[in-house]
């Protein structure tokens, strides 16, 4: 018996090793890196275009500025193009189909159902063409321009590049930094009230806020302020000179102080179109259909009740005690 036990020590060793080697993959083949399609610098990139079988978008760079030039202008938030540019150079082919296609029509490469172009300011570009879904759920048969190659690419990639108009439209039409109001007016369908900042040293978390004659604790300014901040559209904006702003029904005036302490007066117009109420900026270029029921929520200037505080129901009056008959 102790002769087996060297034996056996050993036997657990090897087992030990091997165990351990199996849960650090020592045995399996490490996988070569998932080169992209195409990379290129965003810093030099002139314009790209999303085309589908009925419609195009098409933005362009100038300056480290983008704007949109079909299907139409719009006001463009701070990262829908940039992001698109960096999932075009995060493309990559899942495996090649057919190195030196012939016949496109069978791969639906002919008319493609949808193509993603990057041009570069030197003339340089480059064009991702999707054709027909292949026989496994989730992907699609490719081709990149200037290459007779055909490959199965994940719909997953390209889904981040498939964006509409709304995608990269900014659609909230206001800019607030808490901390620099000083006050906030609302003036709706003839009711208007304001609230004001008591101490413009306080954070406005911290301070106390006058509305009317109420006090109003910092804790629930965010609430006011919000309302305003976060109004948004999904629908396309619009050019504010096309929008008819006499007589409008709504004012929002904003009191704040820059970097500097100097004040600022922003203010804020809107006339209602059916369930949708034009919202401008006194000066911007751009109007915002926001939905009528935000704005209503942003002129009541009284606050939910949490729950849990509402008021208790008024206690019945008791009834006369009844009279006895006298005999």
């Amino acid at each position: 018996m102790k002769r087996l036990i060297p034996t056996l020590l050993l036997v657990i060793i090897c087992i030990g090793g091997f165990w351990y080697a199996s849960s650090k993959d020592f045995f399996k083949e490490s996988k070569a890196p998932v080169a992209s399609l195409v990379k290129v610098n965003k810093d030099e990139v002139a314009s790209f275009s999303i085309k589908a079988e009925d419609s195009e978008i098409e933005l362009q760079r100038k300056d480290g500025k983008w704007t949109m030039n079909k299907p139409s202008p719009l006001p463009l938030n701070d990262y829908g193009a940039d992001g698109w540019v960096e999932s075009f150079n995060a493309l990559s082919k899942d495996k090649t189909v057919d190195a030196n296609a012939a016949d496109l029509a069978q791969f639906g490469l002919e008319k493609p159902s949808q193509q993603f172009k990057v041009s570069l300011n030197n003339g340089t570009s480059y064009t991702i063409s999707v054709g027909a879904p292949v026989a496994i759920k989730g992907f699609s048969y490719a081709m990149l321009s200037g290459s007779p190659e055909v490959f199965q690419l994940s719909d997953s990639q390209t889904k981040p590049l498939a964006m509409t108009q709304l995608d990269f439209m900014e659609k909230s039409p206001v800019t607030l930094e808490y901390d620099q109001v000083r006050s906030l007016s609302v003036a709706w369908k003839g009711e208007k009230w304001a609230i004001t900042k008591t101490d413009a040293d306080k954070k406005s978390f911290e301070s106390d806020w006058k509305l009317d004659d109420k006090v109003v604790k910092g804790t629930d300014i965010g609430q006011y302020l919000n309302r305003l901040k976060f109004l948004s559209t999904e629908q396309p904006a619009r050019p504010s000179s096309g929008i008819n702003m006499s007589s409008p029904e709504l004012r929002v005036e904003v009191k704040s102080v820059d970097a500097s302490q100097k004040e600022i007066t922003t203010v804020y117009l809107g006339k209602v179109e059916q369930d949708n109420v034009w919202f401008v900026k006194e000066g911007a270029e751009w109007a915002y259909a926001l939905p009528l029921d935000s704005i209503q929520e942003l002129a009541n200037k009284e606050l939910p009740q949490p729950p849990g505080t509402e008021a208790p129901p008024a206690s019945p009056i008791p009834a006369a005690p009844m009279e006895l008959p006298t005999k």
